[in-house]
């Protein structure tokens, strides 16, 4: 049993358990750090109250858009969540919190309909809360013309434990063709951070260098990973993914085309991490099919044939990502004192 699993074991508060882990973790990196002299990112060194706040630096993002110091008792969801997915995001014992941060109310809807009893808000996508990050925009744009426009591409990625299998050339020779069809002759594509030498290589091995870019937002631990990531979509003019996610309303939220475009792949790696991310556990009953339907639709409507944001293609993206419910910074303040009060509040009367 890892350190804060048995912390989280305590028969104690949620809120305490929370505390405890938080100053075991940080003692313990600080101790790697000042006494063993490992080298550790230097991301690793935040940690929020709610372990799952801490994935793309959401909660030091969102506190330092607020100017809030006290630390978040409500878990902040991340991502899509595409299916009508009904499953508990996160870590089990977050939620025995009872608040929720998400990004629209299609997804407000859906959590309320399974959880009426909890608080639940809306913030939008989060990616409006980073900003872009100047020195990753040097870095990203050296070698490029400047004079020119610019294709981002988002390929189909996985996580630590596993991997996507498609033909990435065939993939990067795609984006090739589509840039040429849309005057662009700067290519960024923005990959996984394991996954840099690999494109790196397949792209010196069809001859692209002189017009590509590889290039990662960090790994999902690094509190800048949504501040590169905005400047990479902030520094394109077309953006393309062959896979649906996240990435696309953010882009269409920046005012950036996108184009999806279809391509067979499947996952190898680590298989019961595999079984638990897209099983009924951690997806819901329906979401095999309700996600299909959702892909095709997606497919269809970002087919590449408007050169510019079509008004169904923004509505669309606003109903998943909330572009209509980001929050100023004295509104998330009173959300933020909102949660956290509603949630001492429920942890006393549901302690277990």
């Amino acid at each position: 049993m890892d350190l804060g699993k048995m912390i989280q074991s305590l028969p104690l508060p949620v809120i305490q358990r929370m505390q405890i882990e938080r100053s075991a973790i940080v003692a313990v990196k600080w101790i790697k750090r000042n006494v063993l002299h490992n080298a550790v990112n230097e991301s690793m060194y935040y940690y929020p109250l709610v372990r799952n706040n801490r994935l793309y630096g959401d909660e030091f993002l969102l506190r330092n858009y607020a100017h809030i110091e006290e630390p978040l008792l409500s878990i902040i969801e991340h991502g899509l969540y595409l299916g009508n997915n009904t499953a508990m995001v996160g870590l089990k014992h977050e939620w025995e919190l009872g608040t929720i941060l998400t990004s629209s109310l299609y997804r407000k809807n859906l959590i309320a309909k399974i959880f009426p009893n909890y608080y639940c808000q809306t913030i939008g996508p989060m990616i409006h809360y980073a900003s872009c990050n100047d020195e990753f925009k040097e870095k990203l744009q050296s070698g490029l013309d400047s004079t020119a426009r610019t294709l981002l591409f988002f390929p189909v990625h996985g996580n630590e434990k596993f991997s996507p299998v498609y033909d990435t050339e065939k993939s990067i020779i795609k984006i090739l063709k589509i840039a040429d069809d849309w005057d662009c002759k700067n290519i960024i594509i923005s990959v996984f951070l394991n996954d840099i030498q690999m494109f790196n290589e397949v792209v010196h091995k069809i001859g692209a260098e002189d017009r590509v870019k590889i290039a990662s937002s960090g790994d999902r631990y690094n509190e800048q990973f949504l501040c590169n990531q905005r400047t990479m979509i902030e520094s394109a003019d077309l953006t393309v993914s062959n896979n649906l996610g996240t990435h696309l309303g953010y882009c269409i939220y920046f005012g950036k085309p996108h184009i999806l475009f279809p391509q067979d792949f499947s996952y190898e790696g680590d298989e019961k991490v595999r079984d638990e991310d897209f099983g009924v556990a951690n997806r819901s009953q329906n979401w095999k099919s309700d996600f299909e339907n959702e892909r095709l639709m997606f497919q269809s409507l970002f087919n590449g044939s408007s050169e510019n944001i079509t008004q169904e293609q923004y509505n669309t993206c606003n109903f998943y990502w909330g572009f209509d419910q980001v929050r100023s910074p004295a509104e998330i303040r009173r959300i933020s004192c909102e949660a956290n009060s509603f949630a001492k509040r429920f942890v006393h009367e549901h302690r277990r």
